[in-house]
């Protein structure tokens, strides 16, 4: 069995994982032992990747849905293709900036240039991202609580913490 080393993509924790996949499929997840951010630990949904991968079966992605429900797997091109129709569909009948992007925090500085590329020079929209128009307020709350503009704990410090004060949280 191969062990694929990646990280989650859920929250911005990106805690490190061992996918172990054998036929090209993901049999199991565990936390990457001795990682700095998440150690042995990752949330349920992180350690369940695998089944929302196989929900549709991980070599039917991406997935279309019609006017009553359906949904059916198309191929990578045909979802571009589809998309670029439907964007330029839009741009036509109510022009240019009709039509906009947000981005995830959770991509890569790559994913995002690219993302920029498409949006901007190549439809000509405006775009944005989660870490200016999500992550503001998060950074002042943590400057005014902490000083600094980071999250300031790590899953370790459970481990080493006395007392525990959820508010609006599952543990779970």
């Amino acid at each position: 069995m191969e062990i694929k080393q990646s990280t989650c993509n859920y929250c911005s924790l990106a805690c490190n994982l061992e996918f172990y996949v054998e036929d090209n499929m993901i049999k199991k997840i565990l936390p990457k032992k001795d990682y700095p951010v998440n150690g042995k630990f990752t949330c349920l949904k992180g350690i369940n990747l695998d089944k929302q991968c196989s929900r549709y079966g991980i070599d039917k992605l991406p997935v279309l849905k019609d006017e009553y429900g359906n949904k059916r797997a198309i191929s990578w091109n045909e979802a571009f293709e589809l998309f670029a129709d439907k964007m330029r569909y839009i741009q036509n009948k109510y022009g240019v900036e009709s039509a906009a992007y947000i981005s995830t925090g959770q991509i890569t500085t790559e994913e995002l240039a690219l993302l920029g590329l498409v949006g901007r020079i190549h439809m000509g929209i405006n775009g944005d991202g989660n870490t200016r128009l999500c992550m503001a307020s998060t950074v002042m709350a943590y400057k005014q609580s902490f000083g600094f503009d980071a999250p300031p704990y790590t899953l370790k410090d459970l481990e080493i913490s006395d007392t525990l004060v959820f508010i609006g949280a599952n543990p779970a």
